[in-house]
C-alpha cells in the first residue's frame, strides 16, 4: 500500500462534486495522494509525538469552522454527504483521521492509543488549521475523542460541540447486568480481532449494515467498508484496552453541547442522552425521527438542518 505524501493544503473554496468525491475514495483506499491533487485539500501533518496524521479541508475558508471527527474503523470520508452539500458553501469545513485510521499513522504499540495522545493529535490538528472557535461534530467513539482533548486542553478555545450518536463516556459507568454485558461482548470483539481477511470481510459488512436505519446509499457503504478494514487488528484491541469513562469531565464542560441521535440508534436510548443534557450547563437533546447510528447518512437533509442551526446559536455575538 502506497502512503501519503506531504503537500500544500489549497485554501481556495473548492466544492466537491463528483471528482472529489471520488478522490476522497481513493485516497481512503489506495493511501495515494495523486488521487487528491485534483482538489489539493487532503494531507499529512505530524502530531507530537510523530504519528502522522491525515487532515482535510474544503468548504468555504472564510466561513465559521467545523471540525468533523470520526467513528470507531472509520475515516473523515464518512462525512462526504456533508462535505459536497450547501454546508461547503457556508462554513469552513475541516477534518481529519484519528491515529490507527484511514490515512494516518498506525502505532503498533498500545501505549500510542492512550487519552492524553489522541488528545494531543486533535490539539496538533487545531494548531494546524488556526481556526478561530471551531464548532467540533463527533460521531459515536468521536464524542469520546471531543472529551478527550476537553479533559486535556479545556474548552477555552471552542465553540461547541455536537455529539452524534454518542453518550462521549458522560454517563455514570453502567452497573445494571445488560449493560455491562453490552460492554463486554463490544470489548471481547475487538479484544479478540484478527488480521484474517475473511472474517474481516464478514465484519466489515456487518459494521455497514448496524451503522443505519436503511440501507445506506452504495457510495457511503462502499467508504464505510473499506475505512472498517484499514484499521488494523492490533489497534483495535489497543483503543477498546483504553478507558472510556468521561463523567468526570462534565465540570470542564462549558460550552454549549447538542446530543443529536437516531430514534432507530439503539445505543443511544434518549433517557440517558437526556440526563447527560441535565448535567451539563449548557446541553440540549434533539432526536432524527428514523434514523440510524449515523444520522448524517439516514437523513442528510435534517442532520444539515440541525447542525446550522446548532452553529447558529455558538456563533459570536
Amino acid at each position: 500500500m502506497k502512503s501519503c505524501v506531504y503537500q500544500p493544503l489549497v485554501k481556495e473554496p473548492r466544492h466537491l462534486a463528483r471528482r472529489g468525491a471520488l478522490a476522497i475514495l481513493l485516497l481512503v483506499l489506495t493511501g495515494d495522494s495523486s488521487g487528491a491533487n485534483a482538489d489539493g485539500n487532503a494531507r499529512l501533518i505530524r502530531s507530537a509525538d510523530g504519528v502522522p496524521i491525515c487532515i482535510y479541508e474544503t468548504g468555504n475558508p472564510a466561513g465559521p469552522p467545523l471540525l468533523f471527527v470520526h467513528g470507531f474503523s472509520q475515516s473523515y470520508a464518512v462525512f462526504k454527504l456533508q462535505f459536497e452539500s450547501d454546508l461547503a458553501r457556508d462554513y469552513r469545513l475541516l477534518a481529519y483521521d484519528l491515529r490507527g485510521h484511514g490515512c494516518s499513522g498506525k502505532p503498533w504499540d498500545a501505549a500510542q492509543y492512550t487519552s492524553k495522545r489522541i488528545a494531543g493529535d486533535m490539539a496538533a490538528v487545531l494548531k494546524e488549521f488556526r481556526p478561530q472557535r471551531p464548532l467540533l461534530i463527533g460521531w459515536s467513539y468521536g464524542g469520546y475523542v471531543i472529551m478527550d482533548y476537553i479533559r486535556h486542553y479545556g474548552d477555552g478555545q471552542l465553540a461547541g460541540a455536537m455529539l452524534v450518536g454518542s453518550n462521549a463516556g458522560l454517563p455514570p459507568a453502567p452497573t445494571d447486568a445488560a449493560a455491562l454485558e453490552r460492554t463486554r461482548v463490544m470489548r471481547d470483539n475487538n479484544r479478540n480481532a484478527s488480521p484474517d481477511i475473511a472474517a474481516a470481510i464478514k465484519g466489515g459488512h456487518n459494521f455497514v449494515r448496524l451503522m443505519t436505519a436503511k440501507p445506506a446509499p452504495t457510495e457511503m457503504a462502499e467508504i464505510m467498508f473499506a475505512t472498517n478494514q484499514m484499521l488494523p487488528a492490533y489497534a483495535r484491541r489497543a483503543m477498546v484496552e483504553r478507558n472510556l469513562q468521561n463523567d468526570d469531565v462534565i465540570p470542564k464542560v462549558h460550552v454549549p453541547i447538542l446530543l443529536l441521535a437516531g430514534t432507530q440508534d439503539a445505543t443511544q436510548p434518549s433517557a440517558v442522552l437526556q440526563a447527560i443534557a441535565d448535567k451539563l450547563r449548557n446541553g440540549k437533546v434533539v432526536l432524527i425521527q428514523a434514523a440510524g447510528h449515523a444520522t448524517f447518512i439516514d437523513a442528510p437533509a435534517e442532520f444539515a438542518s440541525e447542525l446550522r442551526r446548532f452553529a447558529a446559536t455558538t456563533a459570536p455575538r
